[in-house]
């Protein structure tokens, strides 16, 4: 597998809901990847991928609350590793730049009809704060891409790490 990390344009990194699930999940216990609900499509060579490219990004990563509340609810492990998750979700929101993006804002996008509130809200603060989106949901790549927001899907970094 390559490990050279994509150069992402712009102020820096978003990253969206499952990737950060992926993210909580890897960090709590990798060997928990493959066997857990919300990560089962990923595998531990998905997670050192993800974190090669939070490690060579060197700009801010970016979020909104949206996603944050997303990842919380999507990361629910049991006994000792939810507390880990928590904690792990603490840390990381710690490091991560957060612009306010209200839900009344969020609906008033362009976005919104079609990819929803948390996709929405993603593309709005993307847009105004010229940062790219990793993510691995086909529809809100796409739109990114056709209105020239820098977006970059998982699968293609996964393929490319593979040399596919």
């Amino acid at each position: 597998m390559s490990s050279a990390s994509p150069q992402f344009p712009g102020t820096g990194l978003l990253i969206d809901t499952n990737l950060l699930v992926l993210f909580i999940v890897g960090r709590v216990n990798r060997n928990r990847i493959d066997n857990f609900k919300r990560t089962s499509k990923y595998s531990k060579e998905d997670f050192d991928l993800l974190l090669s490219v939070i490690g060579g990004l060197g700009k801010p990563l970016y979020t909104v609350a949206h996603v944050l509340a997303e990842v919380s609810n999507l990361t629910v492990l049991q006994g000792p590793e939810r507390r880990r998750a928590r904690q792990v979700l603490k840390e990381t929101v710690a490091v991560l730049q957060e612009p306010e993006m209200a839900s009344v804002r969020a609906t008033g996008a362009k976005e919104y009809p079609t990819l929803g509130l948390v996709d929405a809200a993603i593309a709005s603060v993307a847009r105004e704060n010229d940062c790219a989106v990793l993510t691995d949901d086909l529809d809100l790549y796409v739109t990114l891409m056709n209105q020239g927001i820098p977006a970059f899907n998982f699968a293609h970094l996964q393929a490319r790490a593979w040399q596919v």
